[in-house]
């Protein structure tokens, strides 16, 4: 007799809660870096196959979470496209922009088959605004 697993496999709705929870766990933007005046997240996708995906933009003004998690668009992958650490790189003024491309490590179950690699890359743009200083009178 086989018995039932006592692990729960995680959910496309558990992971989600889970990234609500860090979004509403991280700071502000205000608070992680007081000079910037607005974050702009641009995300192309570049699939394999067409037709692709359509591109998304992110603005995010001071009062926003400083989050940079990011979804895999296909609605049968678990993978979360984390750009938590370039968009750091910018905010601690290090550069205005920082761009590259990476590949979902999300796993995939597409027409009724075992879960496989995603892949899907995306190239993406983090660009910071800084605040003008403020002008003494």
């Amino acid at each position: 007799m086989r018995f039932p697993s006592r692990n729960k496999v995680p959910t496309a709705r558990d992971r989600a809660d889970q990234m609500r929870k860090r979004r509403a766990d991280s700071a502000t933007l205000r608070e992680a870096s007081p000079g910037t005046a607005l974050v702009n997240v641009h995300l192309d996708f570049l699939p394999l196959t067409a037709p692709p995906h359509a591109a998304q933009s992110f603005v995010l003004y001071p009062a926003a979470r400083a989050f940079f998690e990011y979804p895999c668009p296909y609605g049968d992958c678990d993978g979360i496209y984390d750009f938590s650490v370039e968009a750091k790189r910018a905010l601690r003024h290090e550069k205005t922009t920082v761009t590259g491309t990476v590949e979902c490590s999300g796993m995939r179950s597409h027409d009724g088959t075992q879960k496989r690699a995603c892949g899907l890359r995306v190239s993406y743009s983090i660009s910071v605004e800084r605040a003008p200083d403020a002008v003494t009178v």
